[in-house]
């Protein structure tokens, strides 16, 4: 298990992570998750720290910069 964490990055985990977030508040009809998906995406570009990679490079998976 840990040489799959391994292979896998951060980043793709945190795109996965969007797109499922999306896809929920798309079948909730949920504008709200859009917006906090679209706040923290500004989050990662203005501040260079995206708190989601954050959690996933400390579970494992293989870190890359943004």
């Amino acid at each position: 298990m840990k040489e799959l964490l391994k292979t896998i990055t951060d980043t793709r985990m945190v795109y996965l992570l969007m797109s499922l977030v999306l896809l929920t508040g798309y079948l909730l009809g949920s504008w709200e998750v859009v917006v906090f998906v679209t706040f923290m995406l500004n989050v990662g570009v203005w501040t260079g720290f995206c708190p989601s990679k954050w959690f996933f490079a400390k579970c494992g998976f293989k870190k890359v910069d943004l």
